[in-house]
């Protein structure tokens, strides 16, 4: 995805990437939201909820630092800087 142009992004573009993900505005990515993103993407495609709940599961997993299953706005930063930046 060219989100960002040629440069890296400044905060106020990662809270606007953020917010497209926090559909209820409670501060939290959760599996639920990340699946909706994906699937208006189009990446979800050919698998079935259970598998793309499970994937969207692992997928905030891998960044989700306090475990608590949901990436907040902190986590989502640093998840921009090692993937944009």
């Amino acid at each position: 995805f060219d989100l960002f142009e040629e440069r890296s992004p400044c905060l106020d573009e990662v809270k606007e990437a953020f917010d497209v993900f926090d559909e209820n505005r409670d501060g939290f990515i959760d599996a639920k939201e990340l699946q909706k993103v994906l699937c208006a993407l189009g990446l979800n495609e050919g698998l079935n909820e259970g598998l793309e709940m499970d994937k969207c599961r692992r997928m905030i997993g891998v960044f989700d630092e306090n475990g608590d299953g949901r990436i907040d706005f902190d986590e989502f930063v640093k998840f921009m800087e090692i993937n944009f930046c």
